[in-house]
């Protein structure tokens, strides 16, 4: 009598990059043609075919393979066939946990054709050395695609398999170049243009959520039909802050190319590591960049300086920008939705958290700091359009004498902290000789030991930071030029936005008045504007420049 839910018959096939060297032998076709044939000629029945395309066989987590196990679970399974044992897998450990425990505790026939394995004439001596031989065959492939990859890289060329979002394949050299995809390009250009209009990360995921835009990965699927790992395709729009940040801080919308930023604990487990910036490899200007350095380097700015966002409707145009002149520490906006806007005000962070002993209250209303913003905006970006030659011998005669002063004074400080990092590790060295020869206990040892190694880890973090900041500082030589095609761009500067303060202005300082608690005390505000700085007294330089120039025409 025939039983009323038969079991099935799987037919397992599976094929992954390095497999495709070997030709057509092993396609997924060729794979299916032939299990059909051998169920046929077998007479087995209630076949199945299921399989993984592009899958590594040391990777058990795949999709084709997750619905065997889970017909396996349920008790509909009566017999697994595959080409071969490699077809399985080639992670013996996991090959020998299948076939030996797994199939045999469910009652199910396993069969390997072109191994001779079938599980119902009893175990196969040599099985368990075909397993260990498909392990080393996976071992050596994924050295050898190691060796390939880096050497690929080396010469500068694109290692990924997929083009970034934002960019497509080159048609005309698919596996080297990448050029902007014309449909998702401007989204990565708005997500840069609105961070530096001053919304976060998870504002832009919200933004482009509701205007129902598809994320990276979805829009991936729907234009290749490739399913990409943690892709949820019911949730199109579900942009996250994550994928935002990834954007604002990848490189390769500057144009250039960062290869082997990542690789993976083994040839068996695909687990991503993050490589050291050391052994990473960048080439610059490698394929057409998305956008400028300016707004890199604004947006860099910004992230560097990110700050919680606030729990009102409008968001502070000014975060991360205003300073306390006197103690260097921000200056944070108070508002409430109890409080008239015209009472908003900023107050130093310090004074803030720890009192008048530290700072004091460097008290600004906003809407003041914004007019006295505006109106020297609109006065040195008319200087710039006006008087641009006079401008441009201003600005570089006064960046280069203040240029000089901080590099020497940067490099003064470097000198120190050099000098004081060899003295600690020395001291180090003569205090363990002094616990190893009695000379100080234990407890000294520890306690001096400690202090040593905090005041070194601090100077490991700033030596670098310091360098970093003079070899900026002695390559950058003021970019007039690019401040002045700024405010060629923004002609009439009406009011202040976020995107305006960004585009212009690195920081604000603000001082506390000359007689606390007074309205009309005066109150200095500095303004340092990027590419170039502090902007104070302009119209009477201007004026000198002029007259000496007329006197040496003269």
């Amino acid at each position: 009598m025939k039983q009323a839910n038969p079991k099935y018959t799987i037919l397992y096939g599976r094929l992954s990059q390095e497999d495709e060297r070997d030709g057509e032998s092993n396609s997924i076709q060729n794979q299916r043609l032939m299990l059909e044939k051998y169920a046929a000629d077998n007479g087995f029945e209630s076949t199945i075919f299921l399989s993984d395309d592009g899958y590594s066989g040391t990777n058990f987590d795949r999709p084709g393979w997750n619905e065997v196990m889970r017909l396996v679970e349920s008790g509909e399974v009566a017999t697994v066939i595959v080409k071969d044992m490699s077809r399985l897998g080639r992670n013996y450990l996991l090959v020998g946990h299948y076939t030996e425990m797994v199939f045999p505790s469910n009652g199910i026939r396993f069969i390997a054709i072109n191994d001779n394995v079938d599980s119902l004439y009893g175990d196969n001596d040599f099985t368990p050395f075909k397993n260990l031989f498909n392990d080393f065959y996976a071992k050596d492939t994924s050295k050898k695609i190691r060796a390939a990859k880096k050497a690929q890289a080396e010469r500068g060329e694109r290692v990924a398999t997929r083009a970034p979002y934002g960019y497509k394949k080159d048609e005309s050299n698919p596996k080297k170049k990448i050029v902007p995809d014309d449909d998702v390009a401007p989204i990565v250009q708005r997500i840069f243009n609105l961070c530096v209009g001053g919304k976060g990360p998870s504002q832009i995921a919200r933004q482009l959520k509701n205007e129902q835009v598809m994320t990276p990965g979805n829009y991936y699927y729907n234009k290749t039909g490739v399913l990409l790992t943690g892709v949820d395709t019911t949730r199109p729009y579900d942009w996250s802050d994550t994928t935002i940040a990834s954007i604002l801080e990848d490189e390769v919308y500057l144009g250039h190319t960062i290869s082997l930023q990542s690789t993976t604990i083994s040839y068996k487990n695909k687990k991503r590591i993050e490589r050291p910036k050391a052994e990473q490899l960048r080439f610059e200007n490698t394929h057409e960049p998305l956008i400028t350095q300016e707004i890199w380097s604004i947006v860099q700015d910004i992230r560097k300086r990110k700050r919680r966002r606030a729990n009102m409707a409008e968001q502070n145009m000014f975060s991360g920008l205003v300073y306390c002149l006197d103690c260097k520490q921000t200056l944070v906006l108070h508002r409430a939705h109890t409080m008239d806007a015209v009472k908003n005000n900023f107050m130093c962070s310090t004074y803030k958290k720890r009192g008048k002993e530290k700072c004091t209250g460097h008290y600004i209303r906003e809407y003041q700091l914004a007019a006295i913003i505006l109106d020297d905006l609109r006065r040195v970006t008319h200087f710039a359009r006006q008087q641009e030659a006079l401008f441009i011998q201003y600005i570089n005669r006064k960046n280069n004498a203040e240029t000089k002063r901080e590099i020497d004074r940067l490099q003064r400080e470097l000198d120190v902290m050099r000098r004081r990092d060899k003295e600690l590790s020395t001291l180090f060295k003569r205090t363990y000789e002094d616990n190893v020869l009695g000379r100080i206990n234990n407890e000294q040892f520890r306690m001096l030991s400690d202090d040593y190694n905090t005041e070194q880890k601090s100077l490991k973090e700033r030596i670098p930071q310091t360098a970093e900041r003079i070899q900026k500082l002695q390559a950058s030589v003021a970019n007039v030029t690019r401040f002045i095609d700024k405010a060629r761009r923004y002609t009439e500067i009406n009011e202040l936005s976020g995107e305006l303060l960004n585009l212009f202005i690195e920081k604000i300082e603000v001082g506390e008045r000359g007689e606390r608690y007074s309205r009309t005390a005066e109150q200095e505000i500095i303004i340092h504007y990027r590419d170039i700085g502090v902007i104070s007294a302009f119209a009477e330089e201007a004026e000198k420049i002029a007259e000496q120039r007329q006197r040496q025409t003269a």
